[in-house]
C-alpha cells in the first residue's frame, strides 16, 4: 500500500513530494512507476529515464536490506534544476562501509552526487540528478 504526501514550499524555489510504501509484500512495481512519471513529466525522455533508473535502484535496496515503511521523497530546486531523489527505510545505524554493488555503481554513473544519511531508526540514501 502507498500514500503520497505533499510538504510543498515553492515560495522557497522547492517542491517537495513523498510517496509513502508502508508494507512488504512485494517489491515496489508499476504503482510507483507509475507515480513517479506523473512526477518527472514534461522532461526530456532521457532525464525521466534517468530519474526512474536511480529511483528502481534505491527503492530496490531499501526492499531488499530494510524494513518498511519505506518513503521515496523527490525534492526539485528550481534555482538550480537539480531533482533529490531521498529514499528512507527503517534499518538502524549502518556503521561498516557501504560497498558498491552493481545498483550503486549505477547511481554512481547516472548522478552527480549521492550519500548514505544512517540515522538510530532508520537509513536514507540519497541522489542529486542535475538537469542540463
Amino acid at each position: 500500500m502507498c500514500f503520497e504526501r505533499q510538504p510543498r514550499d515553492p515560495a522557497r524555489g522547492h517542491d517537495t513530494v513523498a510517496l509513502v510504501i508502508v508494507d512488504h509484500d512485494s517489491p515496489p512495481g508499476p504503482e510507483v512507476a507509475s507515480w513517479l512519471r506523473d512526477r518527472v513529466d514534461g522532461r526530456p525522455d532521457q532525464d525521466v529515464l534517468r530519474v526512474c533508473v536511480v529511483v528502481g535502484e534505491l527503492l530496490d535496496n531499501a526492499w531488499r536490506h530494510g524494513e518498511p515503511p519505506y518513503v521515496l521523497e523527490l525534492t526539485m530546486d528550481a534555482w538550480t534544476d537539480t531533482l533529490t531523489i531521498r529514499v528512507r527505510d527503517h534499518t538502524p545505524r549502518h556503521d561498516a562501509q557501504w560497498s558498491l554493488g552493481a545498483g550503486l555503481l549505477i547511481v554512481d554513473g547516472l548522478v552527480g552526487q549521492w550519500g548514505v544519511v544512517s540515522a538510530a531508526a532508520s537509513t536514507t540514501v540519497w541522489a542529486k540528478v542535475p538537469f542540463d
